[in-house]
Formats: structure tokens, C-alpha cells, sequence
């Protein structure tokens, strides 16, 4: 259970929306002639790497799609959703996309070039594939937790005004138990990782809505979302300084340190009572108040201008 702050407000939102959070990686583009299509169509399944694993009985997404990975130079075979198919066909030319008898599609051109490309970044850039260490293409909650599909806004608390403001990104974070319990309603949402390579190709696709081979923050966080995330990793992180200042802060009422923060700011620290200077000076507050006014910086990174340490 965490606390929850009162009155919150937000600023930077805007500021942070288009920051790239996972690009697809660079491949070259094959773009391959009818004819070489068809003496392909013949050999791909032998040429197909086994080693992405896909329960393709079970698997939500009907569509098989082959495309060669450049990091392996062999041909990956994986299914697609309807809405991903159409997507991928309304945007590239009608050449790159070879159908099969058995109905299975050779993708060629941007259209291979694309896929290929998210596939990169997440076989090998947020490390799915070395992170499936039984090899059985579902992953667990211990297997993605060595994946780097972490990200989120650095964001600065001040405590006067509570006021959140975001400054920028951080991508590509270790997806391990610590980050899960900061960004748990996020995670619980599906936002940072799936349970396959499948299944968060799919979900890369998606979320690139342009197909330019970037994903924006705002692509993937609503505002709504982002409010949401930085209040949770704040009520949570205040919640971990128990331990600290020997009791809970409750940011619900008025905490006693901020109340002393508030006082010290507004008259000055002649105007408090040893109490309350006991408080700011345990909290590293009394040393400098040059800064008091952002006293939580970059909570989640420890940026070390912070006035209190809050280490995840």
C-alpha cells in the first residue's frame, strides 16, 4: 500500500512527448525481384531460424510473415494481427509482400525492412532473445526482468507547490523487480514488455502509428498515464523514507517536513522549533536552501542534487 499526495499538479508533458524511447535497429533493404521471390518461396522454411520460438497453435496472431534478420542473416518466421497486416500493407508498396499457397507471406523491401528492424530492437537491443534462457519463446516474469524495456520521464517534485514537472526521458532500463514496483500500474497495463517477442512485436507495430521507426514517448504513454506513473513513483518513494526519518510520511495530510519545508521558506528557519529543525536537518534540508524549493530531483535516477535521498 502506498500514499497517495494530495492536489497534485503536472508540467512538461508536452515537453517530453516526442522523445525517441526504442528505435528500430538499421537493416538494408532487400528488395527482391518476382522471380527471386519464388525460387525463396521454395527453400524459406529451410532457411528459417528455429531458434524464435512461436506456439503458433495457440498464438493470438494468424498471420505468418518471414523477413531476414540481419543480425543472424537468417529468416525469422512469426505471426502478425490482422490490424498489423493491413497496416503494413496500406503503408509499403504492394511488391514487398509475396503471398504463399499456404497463405504465409515473404515480406521484401521497406516492408521487411521495417519489420526486421523492430525486430532488432527487441530480439537484441531490449534483449528478449538472450533473456528467454529456456529458449521456449514465452517469457517469464524472471526472464523479462533482464530485458531492457524499461523506460520513463525524470521527473522533479516540488514540495511547496506539488508541483511534478518532466524534463526528460530515460529508455532502454533494466525491466527488473525494482523498476516493476515503482511503475506498477504501467506494468500491470502492459506498457513496458510482453510475455514473447511475438506478442511485443506486435505491440511495437501498433504503437508506431506513423511507421517511421521511432517510438515517441506519447506513442506509448497518454498524458493521462504519464500523470499517473510520476505520482505513483513519488507516493512510493516517500513511502520508502519510513525507515529514514523513523516515521511514515503522509503526504495525504500535510507531512511534518513538509509543513517545516513550507515554514523555513516562507520565515525563515528562526521561525521553527527545534522539532521541526531536528526534522530538515535528518532530511539534509538545513544544509543548503538554494534548492529547497525542488527538494526531490530526478527521483527514480538519485540525481545527486537532491536534497533527500531517494535511491530506488
Amino acid at each position: 500500500m502506498f500514499l497517495k499526495i494530495k492536489n497534485i499538479y503536472h508540467a512538461g508533458y508536452n515537453d517530453i512527448a516526442s522523445n525517441t524511447i526504442f528505435s528500430a535497429t538499421k537493416q538494408a533493404n532487400n528488395n527482391r525481384s518476382a522471380s527471386e521471390l519464388k525460387e525463396l518461396d521454395k527453400k524459406i522454411d529451410s532457411i528459417t531460424n528455429t531458434k524464435i520460438k512461436v506456439n503458433y497453435d495457440e498464438s493470438l496472431f494468424k498471420n505468418k510473415v518471414y523477413f531476414k534478420d540481419a543480425n543472424s542473416g537468417e529468416f525469422i518466421k512469426i505471426g502478425l494481427s490482422d490490424e498489423n497486416l493491413a497496416k503494413l500493407k496500406s503503408t509499403f508498396d504492394a511488391d514487398d509482400f509475396y503471398s504463399r499457397d499456404n497463405g504465409s507471406v515473404i515480406l521484401s523491401g521497406k516492408a521487411e525492412n521495417f519489420v526486421a528492424g523492430w525486430f532488432g530492437d527487441i530480439a537484441y537491443q531490449r534483449g528478449y532473445l538472450n533473456a528467454d534462457s529456456d529458449g521456449n519463446g514465452a517469457m517469464s516474469s524472471d526472464e523479462l526482468a533482464n530485458t531492457n524495456s524499461g523506460f520513463m520521464a525524470n521527473s522533479s517534485f516540488n514540495v511547496c507547490e506539488n508541483l511534478i514537472t518532466s524534463n526528460s526521458t530515460s529508455s532502454y532500463l533494466k525491466y527488473d523487480k525494482e523498476f516493476r514496483a515503482l511503475h506498477e500500474g504501467m506494468s500491470a497495463k502492459g506498457k513496458y514488455a510482453s510475455d514473447s517477442i511475438e506478442a511485443e512485436l506486435n505491440k511495437t507495430l501498433s504503437n508506431d502509428k506513423n511507421s517511421d521507426g521511432i517510438l515517441e514517448y506519447q506513442e506509448i504513454i497518454l498524458e493521462s498515464e504519464h500523470n499517473s506513473d510520476t505520482e505513483e513513483v513519488i507516493e512510493k518513494t516517500f513511502s520508502r523514507k519510513k525507515a529514514d526519518w523513523g516515521e511514515e510520511v503522509n503526504l495525504l495530510e500535510e507531512s511534518p517536513e513538509q509543513k517545516a519545508l513550507k515554514q523555513l521558506l516562507i520565515s525563515g528557519e528562526s521561525s521553527l522549533s527545534a522539532k521541526q529543525k531536528a526534522l530538515l536537518a535528518k532530511a539534509g534540508l538545513l544544509k543548503d536552501d538554494s534548492n529547497l524549493g525542488s527538494v526531490i530531483q530526478n527521483i527514480s535516477a538519485n540525481i545527486a542534487n537532491s536534497k533527500i535521498d531517494l535511491k530506488a
